[in-house]
């Protein structure tokens, strides 16, 4: 009898010991999960209904710029949307994108068509307090839809009689990075303009189709003030539009004249794609 009560002791002592590390393994999930909870609702009350953007600024930014003074044929086209593809598959979660068109003269404010952040990630992975369904249906409606009927709408041929892109470049450089970081360059850090143009400046600031000067020049006239985009640490990618009529002008000096322009602002990368 005194060995049955001995066990029964024993079995008692494990059992409570047992029953303490469970409740305490118990508490410390609801703890965690508390924690993961309370995180994704200051996340999610963070994020604009509109913009998809959480508060704090994005460390992608990718900028893209429209000269639609002069339609585009079929194969430059698909072309364009090919290149733009590639470029907007890689964008990550939280990343945004803005769409301009050349339309803003000098003085005046670039508006964008669209500016929105990625809610998702484009390979479909997801937090793991989040729903990937949810957050992949999110992306398609939220992102992907409104960014391609801005796409469209972009690339549609709006003819005017002048072609504004310096000073579109310098007002959409502003909207769009001058709400970054101020002087943030670490590796995270990555910004992008992509422009779908001829490059055939046409303004009272500068026309390419009567002359244009270098840039050292350039940067004495009075018109070089309204012209001076923010493209610190930017990589440029210009998808340089060929216009039949055009040839003479659109030359090896009228490419590189655009390059330098871009690094004279501090651009970090410079690199075209004719089409």
């Amino acid at each position: 009898m005194a060995m049955r009560r001995r066990r029964s002791r024993s079995s008692l002592r494990l059992g409570v010991v047992l029953s303490w590390v469970g409740a305490v393994v118990a508490l410390s999930a609801l703890a965690m999960a508390g924690i993961g909870l309370a995180g994704l609702r200051a996340d999610r009350a963070g994020q604009d209904a509109q913009t998809m953007c959480a508060g704090h600024q994005p460390r992608e930014i990718v900028a893209l710029l429209f000269d639609s003074s002069d339609p585009l044929n079929d194969l430059q086209r698909i072309k364009t949307r090919q290149i733009l593809d590639e470029t907007l598959s890689a964008v990550p979660k939280g990343a945004r994108v803005d769409v301009y068109m050349a339309t803003a003269e000098a003085g005046q404010l670039a508006r964008p068509l669209f500016s929105r952040c990625n809610p998702a990630s484009p390979d479909g992975s997801a937090g793991w307090s989040e729903n990937p369904g949810r957050m992949q249906d999110l992306r398609r409606s939220q992102f992907l839809e409104p960014l391609q009927q801005a796409l469209a709408t972009a690339l549609r041929a709006n003819p005017r009689k002048t072609s504004p892109i310096l000073e579109t470049i310098a007002a959409a450089s502003v909207q769009s990075f001058d709400r970054a970081r101020p002087g943030d360059t670490t590796p995270s850090t990555h910004y992008t303009m992509v422009i779908v143009s001829d490059f055939l400046q046409n303004s009272a600031v500068l026309s390419h189709y009567r002359h244009y000067p270098s840039i050292e020049e350039f940067a004495t006239k009075s018109g070089w003030v309204s012209t001076l985009p923010r493209l610190e640490q930017v990589y440029i990618k210009m998808i340089y539009i060929n216009r039949a009529n055009s040839l003479k002008r659109q030359n090896k000096a009228h490419r590189n004249w655009w390059c330098e322009y871009f690094r004279a602002r501090g651009a970090a990368q410079c690199n075209i794609e004719q089409l």
